[in-house]
C-alpha cells in the first residue's frame, strides 16, 4: 500500500509538471518522468531494506514466556545438580525423601541412614537451593544419646522454611528449643528458648520450679510457650525421624517425575 502511494504520487507531480510546462514555465522548474521515476526506485529501495531488517528481528517474548523460560532453565540445572548429589553420596546414605521444605515451587530432598553415629543418633541432611544453585546441609542430628545427655527431635514445617528443634537434656529432662529458618541454602539460628532447674524440681512438667529463658531473656512460662508457637506455627512441624523414606533409585525417579510436573 505503501508503495502505491508513492506511485500514485510521482504520477501526480509528474502530471502537474508537464502541465505547469504546457502553461509557460521556464525549463529550470520542469522535472521530467525519469526524475520521478528514478526517486520512486530509490523509496522503493529503501522499504525493502526497511522489511528485510523487521524480518530479521527476533519475535517479541511475553513476561509470561520468559518466566516460563527461565524456569524451566532452573529446573534443569536443580535436577541435574540433585541427580549428581545423591548419586556421589556414601552409600551409608539409603534413606531419601522429597518435601517442599523451602516452599512450592522446587522440591528439597531429606537424607538420612539407616545407620546411626558414634553416639547413637539419627543423622540428616538435606538438599536445598540458592540463588548459586543446589546446596547441601549436613550435620544435622537427633534421637537419644548412647551415653545419656542429648534427647531430641528435629522437626520441619512445610514450604516455610522452618525447622525447629525440641530437646530435654538429661538427666533432668528440663526443655530447650531452637528454630532455625532456610535462606539462600542455609540454616540459620532465629530464635532459641531454654530452662533452667531451682530447688524442687520434680520434672519437665513442674514449671513453678524452673527459670524461663527466650533469647536469653528471662520470661514467664506461659510467654515461653507462646513464643515457641508463634516461631513453630504451633508447633505443625513434621518430625525428620518418621517420614516415609525410600531408596536411592526410587527417589531420583520420583525427582525427575515431579521436575517435569513443576
Amino acid at each position: 500500500m505503501k508503495k502505491s502511494m508513492l506511485f500514485f504520487a510521482g504520477l501526480s507531480m509528474s502530471g502537474m509538471l508537464v502541465l505547469s510546462g504546457c502553461n509557460g514555465a521556464g525549463a529550470a522548474n520542469t522535472v521530467s518522468v525519469a526524475d520521478v521515476k528514478e526517486e520512486t526506485a530509490v523509496l522503493d529501495e529503501e522499504i525493502k531494506e526497511d522489511e528485510e531488517i523487521k524480518e530479521d528481528e527476533e519475535p517479541v517474548i511475553t513476561e509470561e514466556e520468559q518466566e516460563n523460560e527461565d524456569r524451566d532453565e532452573v529446573q534443569g540445572m536443580l535436577y541435574e545438580q540433585y541427580s549428581d548429589i545423591i548419586t556421589d553420596l556414601d552409600e551409608r546414605w539409603d534413606q531419601f525423601t522429597l518435601v517442599y521444605f523451602a516452599g512450592e515451587d522446587y522440591p528439597d530432598v531429606i537424607v538420612s541412614s539407616t545407620e546411626t553415629d558414634m553416639n547413637s543418633l539419627q543423622e540428616y541432611q538435606i538438599i536445598t537451593r540458592s540463588r548459586a544453585g543446589a546446596e547441601v546441609i549436613d550435620d544435622l542430628r537427633d534421637g537419644v544419646a548412647g551415653a545419656g545427655g542429648y534427647r531430641g527431635d528435629l522437626y520441619y514445617v512445610p514450604k516455610s522454611g522452618i525447622l525447629y528443634e525440641c530437646t530435654y537434656n538429661a538427666p533432668l529432662n528440663n526443655p530447650e528449643d531452637y528454630i532455625y529458618l532456610l535462606d539462600d541454602g542455609h540454616l540459620n539460628l532465629y530464635a532459641s528458648g531454654r530452662t533452667e532447674v531451682m530447688d524442687g524440681y520434680e520434672g519437665p512438667d513442674d514449671k513453678e520450679h524452673m527459670t524461663w529463658f527466650w533469647n536469653n531473656e528471662e520470661v514467664t512460662p506461659e510467654e515461653y510457650e507462646k513464643k515457641l508457637n508463634e516461631e513453630t506455627m504451633n508447633l505443625s512441624g513434621e518430625a525428620l525421624s518418621t517420614l516415609p523414606y525410600v531408596d536411592r533409585e526410587t527417589v531420583l525417579n520420583e525427582l525427575a517425575e515431579t521436575m517435569k510436573q513443576q
